[in-house]
This record gives structure tokens, sequence and C-alpha cells, in this order.
């Protein structure tokens, strides 16, 4: 029988959600997005970084607690599999007040784990809407806890 695919990504999305409903229940302005797509951009091609491009609905609420909170720490919850590392982004604002949940994930390549980890300094994870150019962009200052310890190209 075969393995599905999608399985760990669907995971992934169950603990996004687990994660969001909690912060609500603490009271807290939660945004949880579901990115339909999710992208590396190397260093000098635009903006560095991932990319994830969600719903415009979704990208509306996001940028509308961005621009009331701000946010500077996040917790990574980090899956890795053969192919791809799964990450859970949890972004608490500096108020305590609000939450921004994102889901994403790179391929264990040269051209994805290998860009992003090449790279000196911050590392950013950007979110667009589907239908526009608007972005939201996080920086995270300590991009280790986004790679497993072994690299995807050692032996």
């Amino acid at each position: 029988m075969a393995t599905d695919p999608t399985a760990p990504w669907e995971r992934l999305l169950d603990v996004v959600a687990d994660a969001a409903d909690e912060y609500r229940d603490a009271g807290r302005a939660v945004v949880a997005v579901e990115p339909t797509d999710v992208s590396v951009t190397p260093p000098g091609q635009g903006p560095f970084g991932l990319v994830l491009v969600v719903s415009d609905a979704a990208h509306a609420e996001l940028v509308e607690l961005t621009a009331a909170h701000e946010f500077r720490t996040a917790d990574v919850f980090r899956q890795v599999t053969d192919d791809v590392v799964l990450l859970a982004l949890a972004l608490e604002s500096a108020d305590g007040e609000a939450a921004v949940l994102l889901p994403a994930y790179y391929e264990r390549t040269k051209g994805e784990e290998g860009q992003l980890r090449d790279h000196d300094g911050a590392l950013f994870t950007h979110v667009r809407g589907l239908g526009g150019t608007d972005v939201v962009t996080f920086e995270h200052d300590e991009p280790s806890a986004f790679f497993p310890d072994e690299r995807f190209d050692e032996e």
C-alpha cells in the first residue's frame, strides 16, 4: 500500500489549526493561513526567503492584524521528511494580544534548502494574496530553527 505524500502536509495543517484554537481560547486575535503555494526566492532574485501565497481574504485579515500589532518572535515547529522540511511558524505580537500562524515547507534540494541555508543573516517569510502584489513580511533573526541539524547534502 502506497503512502499518501500529502499526509504530512495535512497533519501540519491540523497542528496549525489546533494552535490557532489554543490562541483563540487564550483570548488572542489570530490569523492562521493555508497557503495555496509556497516557494523559495533566492538572494538577488526578489525578496529573499519563503514566499507563501494565500487567499485574498486571508491576506486581508493578515494585513489588518499586522497593521495593529508588531510581530517579532516566532516559534518554529519543524518536521523533516526525506524530501521536504515542513514548518509551522507561530508569531506572537509584542503586546501579547495577537498571533499569526503560518504553515510552510521547502524541498531538501540545493535550489531550496541550499539557498536558504547559505544566506548570511536573517531569513524572511513573505505572505501575499492571490490577486495582488502587496506583501506582508516577517523577519526571523535566528533562522537556525528552520533547518534540520543535518544538511540535505551531507552523507
